[in-house]
């Protein structure tokens, strides 16, 4: 503390209970007239032509040994007054004081600012629905229409009884201090004093915290991805799905081998004990009568032989166990869709990338923020994946231009769960696929200006909500909305349709498809037998269409031949 002679004593400012003071005279006050400023702000004592101080305490000398006691507040109409709160005088002896304080000198600003007296606050914030939903007229009015932001304002503006006008940032942005010293968005404007506080899913993060002041943080959730929908899996092929490739090949093969092993059993049992059925079957009869049990078609063959019956019990079970276990998967199958691997987490991006997705985020956001600064590790692995080269295209405007990307093209958005969650509900959610794991959790404040007095009120207002739970009851009620309004009506078991059965007429159409390859590689074997098989003779009957008893007889000598065959091309 700076002294003079002949100007207040430092006695007198400690009497008064101001401990943090500083020496400060005007140069257009009469002589003799002198300060003792007490600064209270969040970053100690400043200068009073440059600060933004939560409260200054003044100690005017008035005349020898006597002062005036004076203190800062913010009056309804917005502007910054100093009001007499006392007085404090001491005789010439020093003997005795006399001290006539009727407030505080630095008064409790919890108490001081607990009504704000109808005051107007100007409140920045974007159409960010489902935390505040607005809107902008064409003379610039904002309109508020409904969102949780929204309640929490107007609660605490209902418990400080003061109003509050909306405004809007220039670039639409959340924003925050960039790398060339411009502070952008909502975080800029209240940061320049253009606006008192901003609130609109606004994270608290360091770098906002440093040109800003956040109240505590009213609600809390976590990141998560937004993708395409996956595309169902081709069902073309769902019949063999039930099963994999190593069980249809041991199938196969235990149908393949149990035809030709009956049957040779069979030849075994004549040959070496005389047995013998009465009907005798063809391996080929044996083989099908075997695929037909395994298709649960009974089977035909008999036979008393206690050897044979045995192995026609057991190939009964093992069909049936086959079919339960083909038929319950299938059905399951078909039921149940199966889709694409989905993208589930940050490790799934670099795949996404390489696959063609776009990495896109909201410009100027906490989650953007929180991938560039990463120095290492898997989000500064992320933050490469974005397209620097055409920044446009990976960060976005705000929320809703990554859920309309999303629907025209592969993309890849980071965004807030909850907002994911309802903006995805209400453009369709079967066009959205939302990842299972969260990352990042994220806070969300109310941002005042540096040495804002309204903090610790706003804050002070914010714990009883939290605690009351009215917050996430607020949001509860805005997802109750968007499921009411986009609901599906009352519908019964859907019927069979075409696409979850095409894989039947496909084994239909492959078996068509087989069976006339098979017919014409008979044509053409019937054609290269007949070919090797057929006399002279019997080719010029057949190009000719005509039938010479005496030349049937002759056919064997081919000297008779040579001379008929011009004879019978003449004719």
């Amino acid at each position: 503390m700076n002294r003079q002679d002949d100007v207040i004593s430092s006695d007198i400012v400690t009497s008064l209970g101001v401990r943090s003071t500083t020496y400060w005279k005007h140069p257009s006050e009469p002589r003799g007239a002198v300060y003792y400023l007490h600064v209270r702000g969040s970053l100690g004592i400043y200068s009073l032509g440059v600060c933004v101080c939560l409260q200054v305490a003044l100690v005017r000398r008035v005349s020898p040994g006597k002062v005036r006691l004076l203190s800062s507040r913010v009056d309804p109409d917005g502007t910054i007054r100093f009001h007499r709160v006392g007085s404090w005088s001491e005789k010439e002896e020093r003997t005795s004081r006399v001290q006539e304080v009727k407030k505080a000198l630095v008064s409790n600003l919890l108490e001081l600012y607990s009504d704000l007296q109808g005051r107007q606050l100007l409140v920045t914030t974007n159409n960010n629905w489902p935390f505040f939903k607005i809107n902008t007229l064409n003379n610039g009015t904002v309109i508020p229409l409904s969102g949780i932001d929204l309640q929490v304002i107007t609660t605490i503006s209902e418990a400080l009884n003061f109003t509050y006008k909306l405004v809007r940032p220039p670039d639409g942005k959340w924003g925050g201090p960039q790398p060339d010293g411009v502070i952008t968005g909502l975080v800029g404007q209240v940061a320049r004093h253009e606006a008192h506080a901003t609130l609109c899913e606004l994270s608290i993060t360091e770098a906002r915290e440093s040109v800003t002041d956040f109240t505590m943080p009213y609600y809390m959730e976590s990141t998560t991805l937004v993708s395409n929908a996956p595309k169902e899996k081709n069902r073309a092929f769902a019949v063999f799905s039930p099963f994999r490739a190593e069980v249809w090949m041991c199938i196969c093969s235990v149908t393949t081998v149990i035809g030709p092993l009956l049957y040779a059993l069979s030849r075994l049992m004549v040959k070496y004990l005389g047995m013998e059925d009465r009907t005798q079957y063809s391996m080929q009869s044996l083989a099908f009568n075997m695929y037909r049990t395994l298709m649960v078609q009974g089977n035909l063959v008999r036979s008393p032989h206690w050897t044979l019956r045995f192995i026609f019990v057991f190939w009964y079970l093992f069909s049936f166990y086959i079919y339960a276990m083909y038929s319950a998967t299938l059905t399951a199958v078909l039921a149940v869709p199966s889709f694409e691997k989905p993208i589930d987490s940050l490790e799934d991006l670099a795949q996404a990338h390489r696959d063609g997705y776009i990495i896109a985020t909201t410009r100027d956001s906490s989650f953007a923020g929180a991938f560039q600064t990463a120095a290492s590790g898997l989000f500064h692995e992320v933050w490469k994946l974005f397209n620097h080269k055409d920044p446009d295209k990976s960060f976005l405007p705000a929320p809703a231009s990554g859920f309309d990307i999303i629907l025209k093209r592969k993309c890849v958005f980071i965004n807030a769960e909850l907002n994911s969650k309802l903006t995805a509900t209400m453009k369709g959610l079967n066009n959205y696929y939302i990842s299972r794991q969260t990352f990042l959790p994220q806070g969300y404040g109310i941002a005042c200006s540096s040495g804002s007095p309204f903090k610790d009120v706003f804050s002070r207002i914010i714990l009883r909500l939290t605690e009351a739970g009215l917050v996430y009851r607020w949001a509860e009620d805005e997802v109750k909305k968007v499921a009411k309004n986009n609901s599906p009506g009352e519908a019964g078991p859907k019927a069979v349709n075409l696409h979850q059965l095409q894989a039947a007429f496909f084994i239909l159409v492959m078996g068509f498809a087989i069976s006339a390859m098979v017919f014409g590689g008979e044509i053409i074997a019937s054609r290269l037998q007949q070919n090797k098989t057929t006399t002279p003779i019997e080719k010029i009957e057949s190009r000719s269409g005509w039938h010479p008893p005496h030349l049937r007889a002759a056919y064997t000598n081919s000297s008779i031949i040579d001379k008929i065959v011009p004879v019978v091309r003449k004719k």
